[in-house]
């Protein structure tokens, strides 16, 4: 089975482990772009990620 390339962008290896990266590195550039493009689709990570 094919690795996820997101999960090995962000060198976790769940998505589990990336939502939890993304909450702990607000200021590191992926997380940045990430969030900056999962807005342009009204998806607030930050919101989801406090479920």
């Amino acid at each position: 089975m094919q690795k996820d390339k997101l999960l090995e962008i962000f060198k976790v290896d769940s998505h589990a482990e990336l939502i939890e990266y993304i909450k702990n590195n607000p200021d590191n550039e992926r997380v940045k772009e990430i969030k900056e493009l999962l807005l342009m689709f009204d998806i607030n990570i930050d919101e989801a990620a406090d479920k």
